[in-house]
């Protein structure tokens, strides 16, 4: 906290006037034997405390100096990178359970309100992350097996050399996936093996059959993309992301702080077998180019897990009034003055401002002044402008508080007149989440609004920490990181995969050593030109296809690392990551190699920012 700061620079400033005072009795005792100086003690309790109050002055001072002006430098960071001195709320992967008597798909729309059970008398507000849809289907069996296949027959998976079978059912015995629908089934891999299960699917699958069962001799042969990764696009983020902010560091941040949340598959074409004809039985055989033995033994039905979505420690919250009294240039946000220990601003979303009349007039924020919020204001169409600014709390509890800093229209903040601010704004439980039991089916979570497609929930993961990024420390050095990443390549020259590790320390929230040695894993950054395909359009408005110059990225990662770490998930975020930053007309085409062996050990698609070119 600030007062234990204050406190070392203190202590500092005190030790040095103490030496100088004993140095001073030194050179002039009789002036120092009037204050009761000695070279080791000061008897005067009054110049004991003149010297401790010119202490207190001078550490003030020095802490100021250290703090590296964090009005500028938050200040500016919390306009060009608002996302960086929020906190990340708690995440967990939790799954729903399916009403067996379903007749069809349940849609839940992201959003949903999800209560956790009480720690010491707070509860715990959680929302989802994901869209989800609900299929009564349960998944009866999971085998990964090598040579010989027990497999139908692929002619497409010549060079298969394992499989996994993914036995499934309709909940209702009753129902056939023909009655279903079935197109679309997402599937979380769970445990520790989950991260090589993915890399093992989207890596490394060549085919995918269905089939009623495995004598099945006309099964429906689908291509390798019908598996298809999950948590990269916008609508997959955990948290509100500002349009502002670049889109790849929403990437970064997330794996730092929740890994699992691109532990999803989606199994897609499931229409191409239920639109024909499929009873109440299904199996979907994965066909692989890649044999992992000792993921054999691990892999069973536990290992996925359908019904799942990403929940997040974020909740709307109406804060307490501001009265505008005018004899502050900034307020506390208060999210619940009765509960300051428990509830933590993430972000202010909307400042009103009630009028005599009854009627409310929002106020906009001032990093979002434009002409047309200038001349609405001043045609009195609006209130005032504000801002925000986040600062560690000084209280006996971790976290940030917010503050907000009005201004009226015309800028003017010694206007005359009051008035009374509205805040809603998203909050977080501040360090609450990370204190809720996990295991032998806690804690126990409901639905705030129920649903009658759902019969209960369960958490698979337990909910992370609640992480900062260090508001204070170093601020001035992370801003001038950020700026500067604009003029690095990283994806080229001998400073490539420099500029490259220090974007992902930027977002290291954890500073783990399992995050730290992922980092360094990455060895090398290389990069060539590229030609792609462009697809053409059929239908109204057709158009031939054509070809496209680009960048293709070659990473370099630590072979060991990348066995025991896991590291296809990093690999995968550094894709989309360096697309974004293709240029117009261009696109950007990810592979990853392991030092020492030879071939590529995963590869993606060339993509033009979120867009994949065929």
């Amino acid at each position: 906290m600030a007062s234990d700061s204050l406190l070392t620079f203190f202590n500092r400033e005190l030790e040095a006037l103490r030496v100088l005072a004993g140095e001073f009795a030194e050179r002039h005792p009789k002036i120092a034997g009037r204050l009761r100086l000695t070279k080791d003690t000061v008897d005067d309790p009054h110049v004991s405390r003149l010297l401790e109050g010119v202490a207190f002055l001078g550490a003030r001072v020095q802490h100021r100096l250290d703090d590296e002006f964090p009005e500028l430098t938050d200040g500016l960071l919390s306009v060009l990178y608002p996302h960086y001195l929020a906190p990340m709320p708690s995440v967990a992967i939790t799954r729903f359970a399916a009403n067996p008597d379903l007749p069809g798909p349940a849609h839940l729309p992201s959003g949903l309100a999800v209560e956790a059970e009480p720690v010491g008398g707070e509860t715990c507000q959680f929302r989802t992350a994901y869209p989800l849809m609900l299929w009564p289907v349960e998944i009866d069996a999971v085998r990964l097996s090598g040579m010989p296949l027990s497999a139908p027959a692929n002619p497409a998976a010549a060079e298969a050399v394992a499989c996994l079978r993914i036995s499934l059912r309709c909940s209702n015995p009753t129902m056939t996936f023909t009655q279903l629908g079935l197109d679309r089934l997402r599937v979380f891999l769970t445990g520790e093996h989950g991260s090589r299960l993915l890399e093992l699917l989207l890596a490394h699958t060549v085919s995918v059959a269905l089939a009623d069962d495995l004598p099945d001799p006309h099964p429906v042969i689908l291509p390798p993309d019908t598996l298809q990764a999950v948590g990269f696009a916008p609508e997959e983020a955990l948290f509100p992301w500002p349009a502002r902010s670049f889109s790849g560091f929403r990437l970064l941040s997330e794996y730092f702080a929740a890994r699992e949340k691109f532990q999803f598959i989606d199994i897609c074409r499931l229409d191409a077998k239920t639109l024909v004809s499929a009873g109440n039985r299904m199996d979907i055989f994965v066909y692989l180019d890649r044999a992992m033995p000792d993921l054999e033994r691990a892999v069973q039905a536990s290992s996925l897990a359908l019904g799942c979505t990403p929940i997040v420690n974020l909740f709307s919250q109406r804060c307490e009034p501001i009265s505008l009294d005018h004899t502050s240039i900034e307020y506390r946000v208060e999210p619940d003055v009765r509960r300051p220990a428990s509830v933590e601003v993430w972000s202010v979303e909307r400042v009103r401002e009630s009028l005599p009349n009854g009627e409310f007039r929002t106020w906009q924020p001032f990093h979002r002044l434009t002409r047309r919020h200038a001349d609405d204001a001043a045609d009195g169409a609006t209130g005032g402008f504000y801002g925000t600014a986040r600062r560690d709390t000084t209280g006996d509890f971790r976290g940030t508080e917010v503050y907000l800093l009005p201004h009226d229209a015309g800028f003017d903040p010694e206007r005359e007149g009051s008035g009374v601010l509205s805040i809603d704004a998203l909050c977080c439980n501040r360090d609450l989440p990370a204190s809720l039991p996990f295991g032998g089916g806690r804690p126990t979570l409901r639905l705030v609004e129920g649903a009658a497609a759902v019969t209960g929930l369960s958490c698979l993961t337990a909910p992370t920490p609640t992480l900062r990024m260090p508001v204070r420390e170093r601020g001035f050095w992370r801003l001038i990181s950020h700026l500067s990443l604009g003029h690095l390549s990283v994806v080229g020259g001998e400073t490539a995969a420099d500029a490259l590790r220090e974007v992902l320390r930027l977002y290291d929230c954890r500073e783990s050593t399992e995050s730290r040695t992922a980092i360094r894993a990455l060895l090398n950054v290389t990069s060539g030109p590229g030609t792609a395909r462009i697809p053409g359009l059929r239908g109204p408005g057709a158009r031939s296809g054509g070809f496209c110059r680009g960048l293709d990225v070659t990473l370099t990662f630590d072979d060991q690392a990348w066995t025991t770490g896991g590291l296809y998930v990093l690999a995968s975020v550094l894709d989309r990551f360096l697309a974004l930053h293709a240029t117009v007309n261009s696109f950007v085409r990810t592979e990853a190699v392991l030092r020492g062996r030879p071939g590529v050990a995963a590869s993606w698609p060339a993509r033009a920012g979120n867009q994949v070119l065929l």
